[in-house]
């Protein structure tokens, strides 16, 4: 019988670079969440949120297993990033074959992915879908109790079936989170803004002094 794992991710998930994969089912036995993160070796926030990601895994993986959607082009960048990072399962890659291109294609419009990284959460029972704010929650995670409590909250969370679900809802779409994770990617960045500032209130306290000037010439 084929469950909703098998339809969505195909027959086999890779667990190590250079194999065959094992059973799709066998990969989601005993867990309660199954997380779909895109992500590629090229993309620097990834490079950022893996390694948090890697933690958060470690810390609750006896509840959670994860599927790496890889947007990498070519065999060695797939498999450094995938073997140095992630002890988790992966899809085969897109550039594998037609196949596999299909099966990103397909969940990246599913989930209505429009950048990466991205981490989307779905009950492991049924696949019904929970959350696309996970990274987020995932990055603002930072000691052991609150990892628990994250799993904790998602499973409390009402699943809806996927064709139901209401994507780009999450806090981490907001105006506010998103400048936030401006910085925090780009940390350079806010150097720049200082100076930015620095030079516009300098700006400004030579233009009143001008004003000021130039009213006393006139009286």
């Amino acid at each position: 019988m084929t469950t909703w794992a098998t339809e969505l991710f195909g027959p086999k998930l890779l667990t190590k670079p250079k194999t065959s994969g094992l059973p799709t089912e066998s990969r989601f036995q005993g867990k309660k969440l199954v997380a779909i993160y895109f992500s590629a070796s090229w993309c620097p926030p990834c490079k950022g949120f893996s390694p948090m990601l890697l933690d958060f895994y470690n810390t609750c993986k006896d509840d959670l297993e994860i599927v790496f959607v890889s947007s990498d082009r070519d065999d060695k960048s797939f498999n450094d990033y995938y073997q140095k990072l992630m002890p988790f399962s992966a899809l085969v890659p897109a550039f594998t074959n037609e196949a596999a291109r299909k099966t990103h294609m397909k969940l990246a419009d599913m989930f209505k992915i429009q950048g990466i990284p991205s981490l989307i959460v779905l009950d492991a029972k049924t696949g019904h879908f929970i959350t696309d704010n996970a990274r987020m929650e995932v990055m603002e995670a930072t000691s052991e109790d609150s990892k628990k409590a994250l799993i904790k909250s998602w499973l409390d969370k009402e699943a809806v079936p996927i064709d139901q679900a209401e994507f780009g809802t999450g806090s981490s779409k907001s105006l506010v989170n998103k400048i936030f994770m401006f910085f925090v990617q780009r940390p350079m960045a806010i150097f720049g803004l200082l100076y930015f500032v620095k030079k516009l209130l300098l700006y400004l306290e030579q233009l009143g002094k001008d004003e000021i000037e130039g009213e006393g010439g006139e009286l």
